[in-house]
Protein backbone atom coordinates (compact mmCIF):
# COMPACT_ATOMS: atom_id res chain seq x y z
CA UNK A 1 0.00 0.00 0.00
CA UNK A 2 2.89 2.42 0.57
CA UNK A 3 4.20 1.78 -3.26
CA UNK A 4 0.72 2.81 -3.71
CA UNK A 5 0.71 6.03 -2.34
CA UNK A 6 3.70 7.23 -3.21
CA UNK A 7 2.93 6.32 -6.98
CA UNK A 8 -0.56 8.66 -6.16
CA UNK A 9 1.06 11.08 -4.63
CA UNK A 10 3.81 11.39 -8.12
CA UNK A 11 0.66 11.60 -10.20
CA UNK A 12 -1.35 13.73 -7.95
CA UNK A 13 2.00 16.16 -7.81
CA UNK A 14 2.78 16.24 -11.78
CA UNK A 15 -1.21 16.53 -12.11
CA UNK A 16 -1.89 20.63 -13.30
CA UNK A 17 -3.68 22.14 -10.64
CA UNK A 18 -3.99 25.60 -8.63
CA UNK A 19 -0.66 24.89 -6.34
CA UNK A 20 1.69 24.10 -9.21
CA UNK A 21 -0.02 26.72 -11.48
CA UNK A 22 0.68 29.30 -9.28
CA UNK A 23 3.97 28.86 -8.43
CA UNK A 24 4.99 28.28 -11.70
CA UNK A 25 3.03 31.74 -12.26
CA UNK A 26 4.95 33.24 -8.95
CA UNK A 27 8.53 31.50 -10.31
CA UNK A 28 8.17 33.09 -14.19
CA UNK A 29 7.23 36.42 -12.67
CA UNK A 30 9.31 36.99 -9.61
CA UNK A 31 12.18 34.16 -10.06
CA UNK A 32 13.03 31.16 -8.13
CA UNK A 33 13.78 32.72 -4.66
CA UNK A 34 10.21 33.57 -4.52
CA UNK A 35 9.19 30.08 -5.79
CA UNK A 36 11.07 28.35 -3.72
CA UNK A 37 9.61 30.30 -0.68
CA UNK A 38 6.08 29.59 -1.13
CA UNK A 39 6.87 26.15 -1.72
CA UNK A 40 8.55 26.19 1.40
CA UNK A 41 5.26 27.31 2.95
CA UNK A 42 2.92 24.99 0.96
CA UNK A 43 5.05 22.57 2.55
CA UNK A 44 4.71 24.19 6.07
CA UNK A 45 1.14 23.63 5.87
CA UNK A 46 0.90 20.00 4.80
CA UNK A 47 2.92 19.43 7.30
CA UNK A 48 0.69 20.56 9.63
CA UNK A 49 -2.41 19.10 7.95
CA UNK A 50 -0.53 15.82 8.99
CA UNK A 51 -0.20 16.54 12.50
CA UNK A 52 -4.08 17.60 12.55
CA UNK A 53 -4.97 14.38 10.54
CA UNK A 54 -2.43 12.09 12.65
CA UNK A 55 -4.21 13.71 16.19
CA UNK A 56 -7.60 13.83 14.62
CA UNK A 57 -8.08 17.65 14.97
CA UNK A 58 -8.48 17.34 10.83
CA UNK A 59 -11.80 15.20 11.94
CA UNK A 60 -12.44 17.63 14.33
CA UNK A 61 -12.39 21.16 11.64
CA UNK A 62 -14.50 19.03 8.99
CA UNK A 63 -17.43 17.92 11.45
CA UNK A 64 -17.96 21.31 12.44
CA UNK A 65 -19.69 23.59 9.52
CA UNK A 66 -19.04 26.78 11.31
CA UNK A 67 -15.27 26.53 11.52
CA UNK A 68 -14.99 24.95 7.53
CA UNK A 69 -17.33 27.56 6.53
CA UNK A 70 -15.36 30.29 8.52
CA UNK A 71 -11.49 28.58 6.68
CA UNK A 72 -13.73 28.80 3.40
CA UNK A 73 -14.07 31.77 3.32
CA UNK A 74 -11.26 33.55 4.81
CA UNK A 75 -9.53 31.64 2.63
CA UNK A 76 -11.00 32.98 -0.48
CA UNK A 77 -11.03 36.38 1.39
CA UNK A 78 -7.02 36.17 1.64
CA UNK A 79 -6.75 35.51 -2.46
CA UNK A 80 -9.04 38.04 -3.19
CA UNK A 81 -6.72 40.66 -1.08
CA UNK A 82 -3.23 38.69 -2.72
CA UNK A 83 -5.32 39.90 -6.29
CA UNK A 84 -5.82 43.20 -5.23
CA UNK A 85 -2.20 43.56 -3.76
CA UNK A 86 -0.60 42.06 -7.18
CA UNK A 87 -2.93 44.72 -9.37
CA UNK A 88 -1.39 47.65 -7.15
CA UNK A 89 2.18 46.85 -6.99
CA UNK A 90 3.72 48.00 -10.00
CA UNK A 91 7.43 46.17 -9.05
CA UNK A 92 5.89 42.56 -8.77
CA UNK A 93 8.09 41.32 -11.42
CA UNK A 94 11.00 43.05 -11.66
CA UNK A 95 14.17 41.14 -10.73
CA UNK A 96 15.65 43.96 -8.30
CA UNK A 97 12.91 45.27 -6.69
CA UNK A 98 12.34 47.51 -4.11
CA UNK A 99 12.39 44.37 -1.33
CA UNK A 100 15.14 42.83 0.21
CA UNK A 101 15.73 39.08 -0.42
CA UNK A 102 14.69 37.99 2.95
CA UNK A 103 11.85 40.50 2.35
CA UNK A 104 10.71 38.80 -0.29
CA UNK A 105 11.73 35.25 1.46
CA UNK A 106 9.44 35.89 4.68
CA UNK A 107 6.34 37.34 2.13
CA UNK A 108 6.07 34.66 -0.07
CA UNK A 109 6.85 31.66 3.02
CA UNK A 110 3.90 32.89 4.99
CA UNK A 111 1.70 33.30 1.67
CA UNK A 112 2.57 29.68 0.91
CA UNK A 113 1.59 28.78 5.06
CA UNK A 114 -1.91 30.75 4.69
CA UNK A 115 -2.91 29.61 1.09
CA UNK A 116 -2.47 26.14 2.86
CA UNK A 117 -4.53 26.41 5.57
CA UNK A 118 -7.06 28.37 4.80
CA UNK A 119 -7.80 25.46 1.65
CA UNK A 120 -10.67 23.55 3.00
CA UNK A 121 -10.06 21.57 0.03
CA UNK A 122 -6.80 20.38 1.63
CA UNK A 123 -8.41 19.30 5.09
CA UNK A 124 -10.47 17.41 3.00
CA UNK A 125 -7.84 15.85 0.59
CA UNK A 126 -5.37 14.95 3.65
CA UNK A 127 -8.71 13.21 5.46
CA UNK A 128 -10.06 11.16 1.95
CA UNK A 129 -6.84 10.18 0.43
CA UNK A 130 -4.29 9.38 3.35
CA UNK A 131 -6.37 6.84 5.16
CA UNK A 132 -6.64 4.74 1.81
CA UNK A 133 -3.33 3.90 1.78
CA UNK A 134 -2.35 2.68 5.87
CA UNK A 135 0.23 0.09 5.03
CA UNK A 136 0.49 -1.67 8.68
CA UNK A 137 -1.43 -3.35 11.21
CA UNK A 138 1.28 -3.28 13.94
CA UNK A 139 2.11 0.78 13.67
CA UNK A 140 0.14 3.17 14.74
CA UNK A 141 -2.50 5.26 13.06
CA UNK A 142 -0.64 8.51 14.17
CA UNK A 143 2.79 7.06 12.88
CA UNK A 144 1.16 5.64 9.34
CA UNK A 145 0.15 8.80 8.93
CA UNK A 146 2.80 11.03 10.06
CA UNK A 147 5.36 8.54 7.70
CA UNK A 148 2.72 9.54 4.59
CA UNK A 149 2.97 13.10 5.46
CA UNK A 150 6.33 12.76 5.04
CA UNK A 151 6.48 11.07 2.04
CA UNK A 152 4.21 12.98 0.37
CA UNK A 153 6.26 16.54 1.35
CA UNK A 154 9.44 15.14 0.01
CA UNK A 155 7.51 14.36 -2.98
CA UNK A 156 5.94 17.81 -3.31
CA UNK A 157 9.62 19.18 -2.60
CA UNK A 158 11.10 17.20 -5.90
CA UNK A 159 7.77 17.61 -8.67
CA UNK A 160 7.49 21.57 -7.68
CA UNK A 161 11.10 22.27 -7.15
CA UNK A 162 11.45 21.03 -11.14
CA UNK A 163 8.83 22.93 -11.85
CA UNK A 164 10.27 25.93 -9.89
CA UNK A 165 13.30 25.08 -12.20
CA UNK A 166 11.46 25.40 -15.44
CA UNK A 167 9.81 29.03 -14.62
CA UNK A 168 12.79 30.24 -13.78
CA UNK A 169 14.26 29.61 -17.42
CA UNK A 170 11.63 31.97 -17.84
CA UNK A 171 11.97 34.16 -15.85
CA UNK A 172 15.52 34.77 -16.66
CA UNK A 173 15.28 34.93 -20.51
CA UNK A 174 11.74 37.01 -20.61
CA UNK A 175 11.42 39.37 -17.18
CA UNK A 176 12.65 42.02 -18.88
CA UNK A 177 10.19 42.45 -21.45
CA UNK A 178 7.61 44.78 -20.50
CA UNK A 179 4.39 42.79 -22.59
CA UNK A 180 5.32 39.40 -20.51
CA UNK A 181 5.91 40.98 -17.36
CA UNK A 182 2.12 42.51 -17.66
CA UNK A 183 0.69 38.99 -19.11
CA UNK A 184 2.66 37.84 -15.80
CA UNK A 185 0.70 40.26 -13.74
CA UNK A 186 -2.57 39.31 -14.88
CA UNK A 187 -2.26 35.91 -15.32
CA UNK A 188 -0.90 35.88 -11.58
CA UNK A 189 -4.34 37.59 -10.40
CA UNK A 190 -6.75 35.18 -12.75
CA UNK A 191 -4.83 32.15 -10.95
CA UNK A 192 -5.64 33.87 -7.34
CA UNK A 193 -9.62 34.74 -8.84
CA UNK A 194 -9.38 31.36 -9.68
CA UNK A 195 -8.34 29.37 -6.91
CA UNK A 196 -10.43 32.15 -4.70
CA UNK A 197 -13.10 31.16 -6.67
CA UNK A 198 -12.80 26.99 -6.05
CA UNK A 199 -12.43 27.31 -2.42
CA UNK A 200 -15.15 29.86 -2.11
CA UNK A 201 -17.64 26.83 -3.70
CA UNK A 202 -15.84 23.71 -1.39
CA UNK A 203 -18.54 21.84 -0.25
CA UNK A 204 -17.74 19.59 3.13
CA UNK A 205 -18.30 16.41 1.13
CA UNK A 206 -17.50 13.95 3.80
CA UNK A 207 -19.39 12.23 6.84
CA UNK A 208 -17.44 11.26 9.95
CA UNK A 209 -19.02 9.28 12.70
Amino acid sequence: MLLSFIISSILLAISPGPDNIYIATLTSGSGKISGFSFLIGLLIGCFIHTILLAFGLNAMILQVDFIFNLIKYLGALYLIYLSIEVYKSDDLFKKNNKLSNSDSILINLKKGIMMNLLNPKVFLFFALFFPNFLFSETISFKIQIIIMGLIFIIITLFVFGIIILFSNLIFNNFSQKSKFKLYAKFFNILVLIVIAAIILFAENSITLS
